[in-house]
């Protein structure tokens, strides 16, 4: 007769393999639905399971950042080799605050999380003594230039404002000197109108020419291009995204101002090796 597959109880398995620290961290999960052993949610962790079961758990990214902007920016971070340790940093576009959270979690001192909108900046953050929440607040308002203290970087996730508008006021923002990381969304910046509405912009020669006309114009118009990378995890519908570090002032240091075409292919052939983001079949960057 063959021998029963070795059970043990599902809270044993999640902690054996360091998907949580403690009990009291993986309950909210399993009662939420979240682990599931094969195809089969689990309820308890008391359930026994086979000990050579698959583990997977839905939207397991959010027990890192509150959503998948903060693995997004995670990767630009690295790419940079920027250190937000001790900084005052504004974050614009910051929606649930995903770019808000990778921030502190790098060692951000301060964060203003700056969003058109309302009501959607995460409960964690919202009790953060080291977060500002600025809703209904456009990047181009005043108020962001009287800020105290002052911001020394920008981030920027932003869903409808071309870059080439949005530098400005950042630069107004920051005064003297600063830095500036920018999500690019190619889908917001394609002069295409027909690309605008289909949403397919995926196309290697049309983000090449969306890459290059950003990087020509922050050149041109006073900034230090630092660094151009792709993003670790696509945007909606599976589109491509890309970051640009920029400098000026202040901040001024090595630049490729005139390198970075290279820059910008290598980043587009990364960025086409990229799988779709799963939400429920997440790995760390």
């Amino acid at each position: 007769m063959p021998k029963s597959p070795k059970k043990i109880f599902l809270i044993e398995k999640l902690l054996s393999e360091r998907w949580f620290e403690s009990e009291r961290e993986a309950l909210p999960w399993i009662m939420a639905g979240k682990v599931l052993v094969g195809e089969k949610r689990v309820s308890s962790g008391r359930e026994k399971i086979p000990a050579d079961g698959i583990i997977r758990i839905k939207e397991y990214y959010k027990k890192k950042y509150v959503n998948k902007g903060g693995l997004k920016l995670q990767g630009a971070l690295r790419d940079f080799d920027c250190d937000v340790r001790g900084k005052v940093a504004l974050d614009c576009g910051a929606a649930a605050g995903g770019f808000t959270d990778c921030l502190l979690r790098h060692g951000a001192k301060l964060v203003y999380a700056v969003d058109a909108g309302h009501g959607a900046l995460a409960g964690k953050l919202l009790i953060d003594k080291n977060v500002v929440n600025m809703e209904r607040t456009n990047i181009s308002d005043a108020v962001l230039t009287r800020l105290e203290p002052k911001p020394e970087m920008i981030t920027l996730d932003l869903s409808y404002l071309s870059l080439k508008t949005a530098v400005h006021p950042c630069r107004e923002i920051l005064g003297a000197g600063g830095a500036i990381i920018a999500l690019i969304k190619p889908i917001v910046e394609v002069a295409s109108p027909a690309i605008k509405r289909s949403g397919d912009i995926n196309r290697r020669g049309v983000i090449k020419d969306i890459l290059d006309d950003l990087c020509g114009y922050f050149a041109d118009n006073g900034f230090d291009i630092a660094g151009l990378t792709h993003s670790p995890v696509t945007g909606n519908n599976g589109a491509l995204e890309y970051f640009v570090y920029l400098r000026f002032g202040a901040e001024t240091s090595e630049n490729i101002n005139n390198t970075y075409h290279a820059s910008i292919d290598a980043a587009i052939d990364r960025s086409f090796e990229l799988n779709k983001f799963d939400k429920n079949n997440y790995t760390d960057i």
